[in-house]
């Protein structure tokens, strides 16, 4: 919203010289050029905006309409008028404004098309206006582009909401530490840090993303405990088996591993995290008797669906390698390296892209790390 902020100063302050210019142009009969014309209508929209603020419905409305007169091209001023809307109790006129704003898309203008995905985002959410505008995937998938036009902490915490609200808790804590990783600043480090602690409060699965890290950070039994503590009230939770048979396999205890993993194949996914995680399963473990590249196909492209990541590209390539498609596999790996802006994600990406050239399918590492002592045994 900080577009909408900023420009709300600056259009009030030039509201009373809009007023002379008018008059003056109609004064000279002299017709503003398309440009000039969306400009004056955007004016017109901010001070709706700020009425808005003071719970001037009536008059927030008015400005909207003058507004969309000016610019009828700019998705926000139809969803802000459909906001007013719904509060004055006209919710046929609210439908056709939000029917209208989707309509439309996104606009080209940054700043038009930041305020633009702000309010679709709200209108989508699950705390929506209007039941049947309420659509929790297209939600994340209007934050997801939001992020990419403006990246901000803001933007990164929307999103994270978004993913929470489809319960992609899972995904909601790795974008989150992310930009933990990303800022400087304390106090937006903060926020964010908070936002991760309340993502796991709020969620069953909120020792399994503690989980998640203590694995990074190679403490395996402790992460296993926490995907005990999941399994315990939520068993047939495929991702979280998957994590704790890797963490099984990489404590000595591959018996185990293949339990949880025997477990997890023969529940149906739910969710994008599961579809992702045994996919991730099918293409990559060591054992050959869960390895199933057509499977890890099936769910990798269930999941882009859900979320085009970049990861799940990359799992979706091993799933055609361990088919033997090598060719279908570095078509994947190098669509991927051309979506990919993260270093860490290409340098992965261009190993697995070797690993295909040469006809090999991939294959964690899922065996115990060897202490100093045996490894010169």
């Amino acid at each position: 919203m900080k577009y909408i902020r900023y420009a709300i100063v600056v259009f009030l302050g030039m509201a009373g010289l809009w007023a002379e210019e008018s008059s003056k142009e109609e004064k000279k009969d002299v017709k503003l050029d398309a440009a000039e014309e969306v400009k004056l209508g955007r004016g017109m929209a901010f001070q709706g905006f700020a009425a808005e603020q003071q719970e001037a419905w009536r008059p927030a409305k008015d400005l909207y309409t003058a507004a969309l007169v000016k610019a009828p091209e700019i998705p926000w001023i139809w969803l802000r008028r459909g906001f007013c809307e719904i509060k004055l109790e006209d919710e046929t006129a609210a439908q056709q404004d939000f029917a209208k704003a989707i309509s439309l898309g996104i606009s080209k203008e940054k700043s038009d098309g930041v305020n633009d995905l702000q309010f679709l985002i709200t209108l989508r959410s699950k705390a929506g206006p209007l039941a049947e505008f309420r659509d929790a995937k297209a939600a994340v998938v209007l934050a997801r582009k939001l992020v990419e036009l403006d990246r901000t902490t803001d933007n990164v915490l929307l999103e994270a909401a978004c993913l929470a609200e489809s319960e992609q808790y899972l995904r909601a804590q790795e974008l989150l530490l992310g930009r933990i990783r990303e800022v400087e600043n304390a106090e937006e480090k903060g926020r964010l840090q908070t936002a991760v602690e309340t993502f796991r409060t709020q969620s069953k699965f909120g020792p399994a993303l503690e989980g998640l890290e203590l694995e990074k950070e190679g403490k395996y039994e402790e992460a296993m405990d926490r995907y005990t503590n999941v399994l315990d009230q939520a068993p047939e939770t495929a991702w979280v088996l998957v994590r704790r048979a890797f963490c099984l396999a990489k404590t000595g205890d591959p018996s185990g591993s293949k339990a949880d993993l025997r477990r997890a194949m023969r529940l149906l996914p739910e969710t994008a995290t599961d579809r992702i995680t045994v996919a991730w399963a099918k293409a990559n473990c060591p054992f050959l008797e869960f390895r199933d590249g057509a499977g890890a196909v099936s769910l990798a492209k269930r999941a882009i669906q859900d979320e085009p990541l970049i990861q799940t590209y990359g799992i979706l390539a091993s799933g055609y390698a361990e088919m033997g498609d090598f060719r279908k596999a570095q078509e994947t790996v190098m669509l991927a390296l051309s979506k990919s802006t993260v270093e860490s994600e290409k340098k992965e990406l261009k190993k697995k892209l070797e690993l295909f050239r040469d006809k090999k399918p991939e294959m964690d590492d899922w065996a115990p790390r060897a202490t100093p002592r045996e490894a010169s045994l």
